[in-house]
């Protein structure tokens, strides 16, 4: 069984194909098991506006075929909520900003202003970099943690040292 199905194989058209990614994914393990979970994640990453469903679909059906991802690695106790999450929140940032503003720079900032941490900014990125990332960080936030998508409107770069003499 090709490695690379196993995301479209876990699709509602495909059901007949569900045995034989459980039975291949648990004869094999970890390893397999880890291949499934990094599509499902470069899915989600690769997810466009219109997308959000059909991922949620598939994410859904693995969850149905690997109800315990816990016995593959306890770091993948909750994984199929974590996939689900990070997709709701990037749908959310697709459906907040309308298509014509998408255009340019974007960036990521994240913050507590009660703890002395540095601020965390991921500058320079796509939109769709963007809405990726702020999907993947706003499920791990804690309290009194934001974090904010913004466009650049205005930028002003300068590298190296400068001399004055």
């Amino acid at each position: 069984m090709s490695v690379q199905s196993w995301y479209d194989r876990c699709s509602p058209s495909r059901e007949d194909e569900w045995n034989a990614v459980r039975e291949h994914v648990e004869k094999e393990g970890y390893g397999a098991f880890r291949a499934l979970v990094e599509q499902f994640k470069e899915a989600i990453k690769k997810a466009g506006d219109q997308d959000a469903d059909a991922v949620t679909a598939h994410i859904e059906i693995a969850e149905r075929l690997f109800p315990e991802p816990a016995k593959f690695s306890p770091t993948w106790q909750k994984v199929w909520q974590e996939l689900k999450d990070t997709m709701y929140w990037k749908a959310y940032v697709y459906r907040s900003v309308s298509e014509g503003e998408r255009t340019g720079e974007w960036q990521i900032l994240m913050d507590n202003p009660f703890t002395n941490q540095e601020v965390v900014c991921y500058p320079g990125l796509t939109f769709d970099q963007a809405a990726d990332l702020f999907g993947y960080f706003r499920p791990t936030l804690v309290n009194n943690e934001y974090l904010r998508l913004q466009k650049v409107e205005t930028s002003i770069t300068v590298r190296g040292a400068i001399s004055r003499n």
